[in-house]
């Protein structure tokens, strides 16, 4: 009796696995900055494509994350149609929720602080695609002053 429970729950959990693994690689997630050596409180323009496999555009949210040695440090929201020159805008709190796009999202508003002249980050763009899952693009930089 407890050999057949075993196999059934085994059985079910094989059965999972490849939906969630196709769902997470369902799509392709780009990200293209000018430099990977941007200076400090100039614009640095951003852009993330969400498509499937063959090419075609998905409607998709995006999130920054900034990462230091494999840790996620900050979670920001992409605002491209803000001011560039607001404070909000420059600290990266004029958005409270993930950016929706439809395949391609640029943002010429992105800039990098002072503070992180220096320190080896890795920007990550989050992107989610609803029914399909989320995936990542990294881009790592070093700020220059």
């Amino acid at each position: 009796m407890h050999r057949r429970a075993l196999i059934l729950t085994l059985a079910a959990a094989l059965m999972l696995l490849p939906a969630s693994s196709a769902a997470a690689a369902s799509f392709a997630v780009g990200l293209s900055a000018p430099t990977h050596h941007p200076k400090a409180n100039r614009f640095w323009p951003v852009t993330v494509t969400a498509k499937t496999r063959s090419g075609k555009p998905l409607h998709a949210t995006a999130t920054y994350q900034f990462v230091y040695q494999g840790q996620v440090v900050q979670t920001r929201y992409p605002s491209p149609n803000a001011n560039p020159r607001s404070a909000c805008s420059k600290a990266g709190t004029c958005r409270r929720s993930p950016w929706p796009f439809f395949g391609r999202m640029r943002d010429a508003t992105f800039s990098w602080p002072a503070r992180a002249a220096g320190i080896p980050l890795t920007l990550r763009v989050l992107v989610r695609v609803k029914g399909m899952g989320s995936a990542h693009a990294d881009y790592a930089v070093r700020v220059r002053r």
